[in-house]
């Protein structure tokens, strides 16, 4: 837990001067669906072939004055839960580029690293120093670092406000390890993502 708490403090410490130099700060809330398959290849998967739920929120903050070329720093945390496989508590940041094609719609493209807590969804077995095993504590769980690269884009809702919430979707591909040593050092999941982003201030 320790680990776990140090992670969080270093992720805090790194995301604090964006605080006082942005040019404006949004939040945002989605939802996603997330299969581990082949990174970006797979991507049609996430809408037929499997449902693992996720939620997912992050804050940013615009780092540059451009209009249409924008970069924002953002703090990105979520969860998602895979039935028999894990359920995965992420916390990292992120650096993303969006690019303004017109009044109402940016592009925008991402990427990050960080620490993600994976709590296995299966029985885990430890062997005893005198032979025999014990059932591991399922709320232990281990703990991973990720690569992220996501990209989609934005749609302003109110054409003529400034400050409109916006329609977020976005593709996503983590890469989280080591997941199992032996066999599969890193795990790509791949998500899917639905939701909005509420511009909160604007510094003059």
């Amino acid at each position: 837990m320790n680990y776990v708490l140090k992670r969080i403090l270093s992720f805090l410490i790194f995301i604090a001067p964006f605080g006082v130099f942005s040019q404006s700060i949004s939040m945002s809330g989605m939802i996603s669906n997330n299969v581990a398959s082949f990174p970006v290849t797979s991507y049609p998967q996430l809408f037929y072939s499997q449902f693992h739920p996720g939620i997912d929120v992050a804050k940013s903050w615009k780092i540059n004055k451009s209009a249409k070329h924008q970069l924002w720093a953002v703090a990105n945390a979520g969860v998602f839960y895979h039935r028999f496989v894990q359920t995965g508590v992420k916390i990292y940041p992120s650096l993303d580029y969006k690019y303004l094609i017109c009044d109402r719609v940016r592009l925008n493209i991402g990427l990050g690293v960080g620490y993600m807590h994976s709590f296995e969804g299966y029985e885990v077995f430890k062997l005893k120093d005198g032979g025999g095993y014990e059932t591991q504590k399922v709320w232990v769980g281990r703990s991973q670092f990720i690569a992220a690269l996501d990209w989609g884009c934005d749609y302003k809702l109110k054409k003529d406000a400034e400050n409109s919430p916006l329609l977020v979707f976005q593709f996503r591909t983590n890469m989280q390890g080591p997941f199992v040593k032996s066999y599969v050092t890193i795990l790509p999941v791949n998500s899917v993502l639905l939701g909005v982003t509420l511009p909160l201030i604007k510094n003059k």
